[in-house]
């Protein structure tokens, strides 16, 4: 028969090996937590580390990647939601070529891959000083691709600087899509050097134009 004393016992032991599990599954989740979140960086670590990258390695990007960066894409903000922004995912390597050859930039040869972000003007809008949104509207778009990508592990490069009529034919884009810029994407083969950027108080003002604001 038990006493009151190895009951007592008997319950000091139940919590204190109850404790030791509670503390071990604590320990295990933050554990796996850190290491899930890890795989994707600060939003802050994605705008310093993107680069412009010129060089990489052959893999081709996993379908679920690409698929997770168009999406960022179609998230982007645009003129009364139009959505107008339209993606081409170029692997062919003949016509990455002859995208090459549009641009006369002869590096682009070399890349794994391509998206080229296009947009009817149409499908966007214009403000009351007469400037037309379209191409802001992509770029909005072609930019969160370049920092999903960024937070993927992925280089990418904006490239603007091509023949926009021959890339039309090679891509059959329709005459009245206007492309606006294209970018590879793969695993870069090398880390290029961080760009010199103004200081704050070189491009951000206070309450108007060219009063120094300080932070």
């Amino acid at each position: 028969m038990k006493t009151p004393t190895d009951i007592r016992w008997a319950v000091i032991y139940f919590h204190f090996f109850l404790s030791i599990f509670f503390y071990l599954l604590i320990y295990i989740f933050k554990f796996k937590l850190t290491e899930l979140l890890s795989i994707y960086m600060d939003f802050t670590d994605v705008i310093k580390n993107r680069r412009s990258h010129r060089k990489f390695k052959e893999d081709i990007v996993e379908d679920e990647i690409l698929e997770r960066i168009i999406e960022a894409a179609r998230l982007a903000p645009t003129w009364s939601n139009k959505q107008g922004a339209r993606y081409i995912i170029v692997k062919n390597k003949t016509i990455i070529k002859e995208i090459a050859d549009a641009g006369n930039q002869k590096w682009i040869e070399n890349v794994p891959m391509l998206i080229v972000v296009c947009i009817a003007p149409n499908r966007s809008g214009k403000n009351v000083n007469g400037l037309e949104y379209f191409t802001v509207d992509a770029a909005i778009c072609m930019e969160h691709i370049v920092l999903a990508a960024t937070n993927e592990g992925l280089g990418t490069c904006w490239v603007g600087l091509f023949n926009e009529d021959k890339i039309k034919v090679v891509l059959s884009i329709p005459e009245k899509v206007r492309v606006i810029a294209l970018t590879p994407i793969g695993y870069s083969s090398y880390t290029p050097r961080e760009q010199i950027r103004k200081p704050i108080e070189q491009i951000c003002f206070s309450e108007t134009y060219g009063t120094i604001i300080k932070f």
